[in-house]
């Protein structure tokens, strides 16, 4: 009883369960206070792993604590900079009033007469509402050999799987949202052919589109960012503390006016999947888009005694993702 007691009052610490899962994970080293709560709730799950007793499903509460504590929602910069973000219940429907263009037309008139009337476009759009869910288990095995490392890891990689999920749909909405015109630059014979004559139509697309408070910027995986440096003719344009950081890091910082941003090739999700689309560079002028998380997390616990498991379901992460703005964006592709 008193482990849980103790377990209890540790919860009630906002952000400490994870961060203290998040080290054991990463291995990191863990201060003395990190270490005695890791000691506590260690012996509270090998306790359970022995008895397969958890009457009040404290393995569910504890994740759920763990992994819902928003000081710990770490969203990504470049999402950041494209999204505006918001939350609602889980039972509420959600409007986007969309951000009008002068379309008002003055015409030429006859003094005392009439002209044919133009309108503003008010028109009010829905997300695309999308759902992750993750359903996995621990072995009273897990939980008698590992204790609440078992926990931490399961609880920081579904998280993980979650928000990728979420980061991967709304690079896809971006992508598809862009389909022809100016905003796609279509490059043959891959990243290599990449020129300085593609890189400025793409920075002209998007500084044109730049509106107050904007910021414009381009990103694609990092051996994208790093061909635009080997741009035939590039390097007449790079400054000193640009060639500085591109013998450095290899990367291009800058564009004519666009910060570059390179995603790594090798972070992908569950299924293999890359987190932002390949042969494509995006360019990007501000906010494009709505980001609306619906309701809470939630995670079921089965307790199967005879199979000696946790069945666990995490659910309830539902979120809407709508491109308000697809004028604002543009991208290079790359093809064979």
């Amino acid at each position: 009883m008193a482990i849980k007691t103790e377990v209890a009052e540790i919860m009630k610490e906002e952000g400490r369960v994870y961060e203290v899962a998040e080290k054991v994970v990463g291995k990191c080293n863990l201060t003395n206070e990190d270490k005695e709560i890791a000691e506590v709730v260690d012996v509270w799950a090998k306790e359970i792993g022995r008895t397969g007793a958890d009457e009040g499903h404290e393995i569910s509460q504890l994740i759920l604590k763990t992994i819902s504590d928003p000081v710990y929602d770490k969203p990504d910069d470049i999402i950041d900079l494209m999204f505006n973000k918001d939350s609602i219940g889980e039972f509420d429907d959600y409007e986007i009033e969309k951000t009008p263009k002068n379309t008002l037309l003055a015409r030429d008139a006859v003094k005392g007469g009439n002209v044919d009337k133009s309108y503003i476009d008010g028109s009010i759009l829905k997300p695309t509402w999308k759902s992750a869910q993750v359903e996995t288990e621990l072995t009273y095995g897990q939980l008698r050999r590992n204790g609440f490392k078992s926990i931490a890891q399961l609880s920081v990689f579904a998280k993980e799987a979650m928000d990728n999920k979420k980061i991967k749909d709304a690079f896809t909405a971006l992508d598809a949202c862009i389909t022809g015109g100016d905003q796609l630059i279509a490059v043959t014979g891959g990243a290599s052919a990449l020129t300085v004559a593609n890189m400025d139509a793409l920075s002209l697309y998007v500084m044109d589109a730049l509106e107050s408070g904007d910021s414009a910027f381009a990103f694609g995986l990092n051996k994208y960012a790093q061909q635009i440096a080997k741009m035939s003719g590039y390097n007449s344009y790079m400054s000193d503390n640009m060639k500085d950081a591109y013998n450095k890091y290899g990367l291009v910082k800058e564009y004519l006016g666009m910060l570059i941003g390179g995603f790594s090739g090798q972070k992908k999700a569950a299924d293999g999947e890359l987190m932002v689309p390949d042969r494509r560079i995006f360019g990007v002028s501000g906010k494009i888009g709505t980001i609306c998380d619906r309701g809470e997390l939630r995670v079921y616990q089965d307790m199967d005694n005879n199979k000696e498991k946790v069945n666990l379901k995490f659910t309830g992460y539902e979120y809407g993702i709508k491109i308000t703005r697809p004028e604002k964006v543009a991208k290079i592709t790359f093809t064979a």
